[in-house]
């Protein structure tokens, strides 16, 4: 096991700035499990957080000891196989653990997940496992389609499929408004981001978003629930 519990931080907890991290701005750095590293996105608290958003690497057979979420966990998994008692998640699948559930995660064979912990109200119950490989997805034109992952008053969560030469100008929300790169490549009011960058635009803020080679997306429009 190793000693690196994470001290008391408050990174990027302002929502009313705009963060953008690309791909290589930010290391990957140890958790207190040895062969676990995560790369921090956003974080307010020590290793059991008040809030997180973040990308978390298992190398092969490494776990995570038993755990709450006392303020629930949602992941999608990017690479490899993510597991814990309740089963084998593949790269695609989407998850949301509702608060106070507790899991003892380990992969086999080493992943990657994109993770985002305590942004749950705590009267949401229900299990949510969506493989969003074999999901129905919506086609909005020609450059988009669409798979709403979840729908509540305090966010509207979805994938975004964008084809080559996708172009949306001047969107505004009146909300945070939060992407993470899945694959491919997407161009932000003007600057380019590729896959594993996150973007969190302060709500109101112009949002031209423009891909020219095509991309996968990770979309939240709001914070989540916010406990801190």
């Amino acid at each position: 096991m190793n000693t690196a519990a994470q001290a008391y931080i408050e990174f990027n907890s302002d929502f009313d700035t705009t963060v953008t991290i690309k791909q290589g701005d930010i290391d990957f750095t140890p958790t207190p499990m040895t062969g676990v590293t995560r790369m921090m996105f956003e974080r307010v608290g020590d290793e059991v957080a008040k809030r997180a958003t973040s990308c978390v690497r298992y190398e092969p057979d490494s776990y995570f000891d038993w755990h709450q979420h006392a303020r629930g966990e949602e992941y999608l998994v990017l690479d490899g196989t993510f597991s814990d008692q309740k089963g084998h998640f593949s790269k695609g699948w989407y998850v949301r653990n509702p608060p106070a559930s507790r899991h003892k995660p380990f992969s086999v064979g080493g992943t990657e997940i994109f993770v985002k912990l305590a942004q749950l109200p705590f009267d949401e119950t229900a299990f949510v496992e969506m493989d969003t490989n074999a999901a129905t997805w919506s086609e909005i034109d020609s450059k988009e389609s669409m798979l709403e992952l979840y729908n509540s008053p305090y966010e509207q969560t979805s994938l975004h499929r964008y084809g080559a030469g996708f172009r949306a100008e001047d969107l505004r929300f009146t909300d945070v408004f939060e992407v993470f790169v899945v694959d491919g490549a997407i161009t932000v009011n003007g600057v380019d981001y590729p896959d594993h960058s996150w973007i969190r635009i302060a709500a109101g803020e112009a949002i031209n978003l423009h891909s020219s080679q095509g991309a996968t997306v990770y979309r939240k429009i709001g914070k989540g629930f916010v406990h801190f």
